[in-house]
């Protein structure tokens, strides 16, 4: 059986003159009591294997904690959607349209929440405008759209990916279009011609 120390830091730099809990290699958990977790503060934890001479390991990957502003831990989330954009349809409907990376992410995603009102109203977090599933593999974008617009009214929208055993990303890329009923023009004309090299 092999033991462990577990400590514990804020910004990358570990108090390792206090532990604050140990395990054996045979713990699924631990519970570390007594524990003043501020709102809005983050907090790394790493173990260090005991020796038989009670020497310690190197330290493991740290686990990160995130506490909210009401005190409560933010769960493990998904990475954040990027290049999210909006293309304009016909009918009154706007293309949401993202790309999902899955490197290094803290825990995969269930599915994306796009959120979508009208410029100058807030966007309501509790309601998506369209929810899309997450599937693994091929070229990983991901589209939804967005039907019943107003005609020449500007919308703004967001992707949020959620894991149902974790969080929901804080949205960053916002982005913005304006609805129209006919759409994109039709091209009418297009030329090609062949240059030497």
């Amino acid at each position: 059986m092999t033991d462990y120390n577990i400590y514990r830091g804020q910004d990358g730099s570990i108090d390792y003159d206090t532990i604050v809990a140990t395990m054996t290699d045979l713990d699924d958990d631990v519970e570390i009591a007594v524990q003043a977790l501020g709102a809005g503060e983050i907090w790394h934890y790493v173990r260090r294997q005991l020796s038989e001479c009670l020497l310690e390991s190197d330290p493991s990957p740290a686990c990160i904690v995130a506490i909210d502003g009401a005190g409560d831990m933010i769960p493990d989330r998904p990475n954040v959607p990027d290049s999210v954009a909006l293309e304009v349809r016909a009918a009154g409907t706007l293309r949401a349209r993202w790309r999902y990376s899955d490197l290094d992410q803290e825990i995969g995603p269930t599915g994306f929440r796009v959120y979508a009102a009208a410029l100058g109203a807030a966007l309501d977090f509790g309601t998506p405008a369209a929810t899309v599933l997450y599937y693994q593999g091929g070229n990983r974008q991901f589209y939804t759209d967005l039907a019943g617009l107003t005609d020449g009214t500007r919308y703004r929208a967001c992707v949020r990916a959620y894991a149902t055993a974790g969080g929901e990303t804080a949205n960053i890329n916002e982005v913005s279009a304006v609805a129209r009923s006919s759409g994109p023009a039709t091209l009418t004309y297009l030329n090609a011609t062949q240059e030497a090299v």
